[in-house]
């Protein structure tokens, strides 16, 4: 025992220093990260260090979990600023649940009853995929996500073997940490539902089993759903609760100005995704294209099973059941245009499906057909980790991850980002005691990178409507607002006063122009007469 904890130890050590090494080197010295990855940086940055500091600054669009953690490690941005400034607080984040996800694996393969020999060798596998791998340094929500999710099959899985209460507890709390972190928690929850279905009508443990009236199956799939699905369903009742009592709105996070379906109104102007809109067909195939690039450990198991007259066997179906959750919202998504479609929304069938192996693998007798059988489902992760990384090189397929291995002259998120770093360090130098108006949706990489975050008057802040209404009459000093692009959400700035940025206000003056992407204006010290 003693043995087997040194080696998750070693395991986690191993895998949590790769993926901070390479998390530093992407963010502090090529000087890139995901907008998504430092937007959740910026929302825990504004519990602790904005100009009204309070927990519901850590917004109501997306799930809060990954701030949360990330305002845990931003208790240090004092001592270290660069966890804010540059995203270094995300980087610990995904890499720590990077490093806990390969322990879980192990872990998991030894508790199936696997060897030590198949047990190191799949947790390896999976981590370092060069695809999984990049999403343990690149601070993005998804390594935590994945972590929460894998812990759900697994636990789920080591259920359908045992039939022990303790992992299905295990399991359903692991579903609603998963929805704290991502919303694809809920179609995941949905096929978990389904699948406890399939596993109490048709599962046999005992020859008692066989003997049991349908009414008391289904007495029995309504208590397990109560057990697995409680903590998951109570933690989207409370988001919707805290929607509708903070921001007025239960479905806020779905609807908002800043939500996805928001921010898809992009894709109306977008010729190929309103070709595939307008198709069922055509988003089938999309899903199914995207899909197929993360399916070949599935397809190996599903041949596993053929070979072992396994096949047709009930746990078939609820392993295509959690294979499918993903895709299946994507392509319900896409029916309604409110989806972009990215590479890496496609990824989670893979962990589900890894997540799954221990379980597979024990069905096998040990010894020669256990090894085959391991053999097998590791050239199929061999060949997915050698298809995944000639994804990455193809801007086409996966641009999101692309990002990260080309020229970043030709980024043009890292051009933004260094750009407003250099916005931040000239409001720094010149206004440092200015009350400045800015909408932190869209200045998120500014205010983060300023020694003196609290001179922005920002979207969370409690009088941020009162300002944005009469700036003149609440004492703003300067209104710092992006350029409106045609296919992205407006800042609440350019919403109010859509012609400001190209033709000014008659109550502000142009105060400076940042290489034509944004603009400083400063508030005259009159009220404006309302018109």
């Amino acid at each position: 025992m003693l043995k087997r904890h040194r080696l998750a130890i070693l395991l986690f050590t191993a895998i949590f220093i790769a993926e901070f090494g390479l998390g530093y080197y992407l963010s502090s010295i090529v000087g890139y990260i995901h907008s998504d990855a430092i937007s959740r940086v910026a929302n825990a940055f504004y519990v602790l260090y904005s100009r009204d500091p309070h927990l519901g600054a850590i917004g109501f669009v997306w799930n809060p979990l990954p701030s949360f953690v990330e305002l845990v490690i931003l208790t240090l941005y004092p001592l270290f600023p660069a966890l804010a400034s540059q995203g270094l607080a995300a980087v610990l984040q995904s890499a720590l649940f990077a490093g806990l996800s390969v322990v879980m694996l192990y872990s998991a393969g030894r508790r199936f009853g696997l060897s030590a020999a198949i047990s190191i060798p799949f947790a390896l596998l999976y981590s370092l995929n060069p695809f999984i791998f990049l999403f343990g340094a690149n601070g993005l929500s998804d390594s935590l996500y994945v972590y929460f999710l894998m812990m759900t099959v697994v636990q789920f899985s080591l259920w359908l073997k045992d039939r022990g209460t303790n992992s299905l507890i295990m399991a359903s709390f692991a579903l609603a940490f998963a929805f704290w972190t991502r919303y694809e928690a809920v179609p995941f929850g949905v096929s978990l539902a389904l699948g406890v279905v399939i596993a109490l009508l048709f599962m046999r443990h005992s020859a008692q089993d066989r003997l049991r009236p349908l009414r008391e199956k289904l007495y029995k799939v309504e208590a397990t759903w109560i057990l697995l699905l409680l903590p998951a369903v109570f933690s989207g009742m409370l988001w919707i609760f805290f929607n509708y009592l903070i921001m007025g709105n239960p479905l806020y996070f779905l609807n908002s100005e800043y939500s996805n379906v928001a921010q898809s109104e992009a894709l109306k102007n977008d010729a190929a995704f309103q070709q595939i809109f307008q198709s069922p067909l055509l988003a089938l195939w999309f899903v199914i294209r995207k899909t197929l690039w993360f399916s070949i450990p599935l397809l190996a198991m599903l041949l596993l099973r053929l070979f072992s007259r396994r096949l047709l066997q009930w746990d078939t179906a609820i392993l295509l059941l959690l294979f499918a959750a993903v895709p299946a919202l994507q392509y319900a998504l896409l029916l309604r245009e409110s989806s972009f479609g990215w590479f890496r929304y496609f990824m989670y069938v893979f962990p589900v499906t890894v997540a799954w192996i221990p379980y597979e693998l024990s069905r096998f007798r040990k010894g020669a057909r256990q090894r085959i059988a391991f053999s097998i489902i590791a050239a199929a992760m061999i060949g997915t980790a050698v298809l995944l990384t000639y994804a990455m090189t193809e801007p086409s397929i996966a641009p999101d991850e692309n990002n990260f291995l080309k020229d970043q002259s030709q980024n043009e998120h890292y051009i933004a980002q260094s750009r407003e770093r250099r916005i931040a360090a000239h409001m720094d130098e010149h206004y440092s005691n200015a009350t400045i108006l800015t909408d932190s949706y869209s200045a998120y990489n500014i205010l983060i990178s300023s020694k003196y975050p609290k001179k922005y008057l920002i979207t969370s802040d409690y009088l941020f409507k009162q300002a944005l209404n009469d700036p003149p009459g609440n004492e703003i000093d300067f209104i710092l607002i992006p350029k409106p692009l045609p296919d992205i959400p407006k800042s609440a700035v350019n919403a109010l006063y859509p012609d400001m940025f190209e033709g000014g206000v008659y109550w502000a003056t142009l105060e400076h122009d940042f290489e034509g992407q944004w603009r400083l204006y400063k508030v005259k010290k009159w009220r404006p007469v309302p018109e």
